[in-house]
């Protein structure tokens, strides 16, 4: 049977820049599954047409192919079934429009979502007249079995299927979670054949991710899950809280198909945190050392701080480790622990920042800003410390506003304290402007913080912070203050 994948069209706010190229691993993941039974067509739409940029309402860019071209790609493919990948909220509407234009191709073919958005909104994404079926957490088995029942024709199977949504006698059914993959060695390595690679390692020497190193990177996934609870995030709607690891050998393995069919590449390890079970991420070390494969990596979703120390980030760094990403969230301890139930020791994330920059490894941090119970001080407080991080090492900053994405203990607070500003809305969730108001803090207060906090970069530019105000008057004071900032913090 005829299974198509899509990557939906990359809309972002104009304020981001030019949208970056990303290989969407969920689509790669589930078409090296579907391929063994299906034949199976990936429509990556962003970087297909990375070129094709766009202004469109709302102050946002479009980056990808048109939906003329989708359309002209679904009706020669004639696909049984469309998977349209959304994993991201903000990203819903273009996920949307996307299933509209394939409907009008042929309103006979089935529609089916996957990501976080259906799987935390099943319900909100089934009112949409043009999706027929929701994909509710790991998508890859699921969206196997689905195929397989429409291949049979045998529609009294669905509900046999877990983990699914859709629509009968006009009521939602929902059935059974299906279980997390528990054997992640099981699942085949990502097809990355089927997705347009070529055209991405062009974009990328143009548009480099940002934050990364400025090299073509393949992007992998090592483990999923994570046993932490923090407030704001939503991953354990689609991949669970416990945390489970591909074997070392099974890694590397990866690694050398990757550098066989792409030639050396740096490795973004897209993992929440490889390094939890530290005699795993130490073979996979010294398998890379012993193999010579002299790869490139770096941690671009970031890395628990206190899963490092100076010993393994001395093996990192020889392995090929060039930068790390760790999330410190906030500069206040009783923050990082009782508001954001993070739970980690920020005397150890200095340690860790200076340990990486000792031996050679580039760090940058994030950080949040208006988590619900954080005041105007704590976020000020958050500020110092990232300047204090910067005078032990740390090169990159990146503050965001606290993002009640649905699914999340963050989102349960803010809606349920009533927090959430009037404009929230899932586009709203892709813009950069703060979404949580308390008494404690108004948006326009986020937006000043943001912009002072943004001093510590020292490649800002005015014009960022500019963008980033609507008190003209508050601008100017931090520009004025910019060249007053002291950088060694004691």
């Amino acid at each position: 049977m005829h299974v198509c994948l899509i990557n939906p069209p990359r809309i972002q706010p104009k304020a981001w820049g030019k949208p970056s190229v990303y290989q969407p691993m969920d689509i790669s993941y589930v078409a090296a599954v579907l391929e063994k039974n299906h034949q199976v067509l990936v429509i990556d739409v962003p970087n297909e047409g990375w070129e094709l940029i766009e202004e469109i309402e709302g102050g946002k860019y479009r980056q990808g192919l048109s939906n003329t071209e989708i359309a002209a790609r679904i009706q020669k493919f004639k696909p049984k079934l469309v998977v349209i990948s959304v994993p991201y909220s903000g990203w819903s509407s273009a996920a949307f429009t996307v299933a509209e234009t394939i409907k009008n191709v042929d309103k006979n073919l089935k529609i089916a979502l996957i990501g976080l958005h259906p799987s935390s909104r099943p319900n909100e994404c089934l009112t949409q007249a043009n999706v027929d079926f929701v994909i509710i957490g790991e998508p890859e088995i699921t969206t196997l079995e689905l195929s397989n029942v429409f291949e049979s024709n045998n529609l009294q199977e669905l509900k046999n299927v877990k983990g699914i949504g859709f629509i009968e006698n006009n009521t939602v059914v929902i059935t059974p979670p299906r279980p997390f993959i528990e054997d992640l060695d099981t699942l085949p390595f990502p097809a990355r054949h089927l997705l347009p690679m070529k055209e991405f390692f062009e974009a990328a020497k143009k548009i480099p991710i940002s934050g990364n190193l400025k090299k073509p990177s393949i992007r992998m996934l090592t483990t999923r899950g994570c046993p932490y609870g923090c407030v704001f995030c939503s991953n354990h709607i689609t991949m669970g809280y416990k945390w489970r690891a591909r074997s070392a050998e099974n890694v590397v393995a990866e690694i050398e198909q990757i550098i066989k069919a792409y030639g050396k590449h740096q490795i973004d390890f897209l993992d929440d945190n490889i390094a939890f079970n530290r005699e795993r991420i130490v073979k996979i070390c010294n398998l890379l050392i012993e193999k010579r494969l002299n790869i490139e990596w770096c941690t671009p979703n970031g890395v628990r701080a206190d899963a490092l120390d100076s010993e393994l980030l001395v093996l990192m760094r020889k392995a090929g480790c060039k930068k790390i990403l760790i999330a410190p969230e906030s500069g206040v301890q009783h923050i990082v622990d009782d508001v954001l139930k993070k739970r980690q020791s920020l005397q150890h994330v200095e340690e860790v920042v200076s340990a990486a920059h000792k031996v050679g490894i580039k760090v940058g941090c994030f950080f949040i800003l208006g988590m619900i119970g954080e005041t105007k001080n704590d976020m000020k407080q958050t500020i110092q410390f990232a300047h204090k991080l910067r005078h032990l090492g740390a090169e990159y900053f990146y503050f965001s506003y606290a993002t009640p994405l649905y699914g999340t203990e963050l989102y349960r607070q803010a809606k349920e304290g009533n927090y959430l500003t009037s404009d929230f809305s899932d586009d709203a969730l892709s813009a950069v402007q703060p979404l949580i108001e308390t008494p404690e803090f108004t948006a326009d207060d986020l937006r000043c913080l943001a912009a002072e906090a943004n001093l510590v970069n020292p490649t800002v530019t005015h014009e960022r912070i500019l963008r980033a105000l609507r008190n003209p008057k508050k601008a100017i004071e931090i520009l004025l203050a910019r060249n007053k900032i002291k950088h060694k913090i004691s």
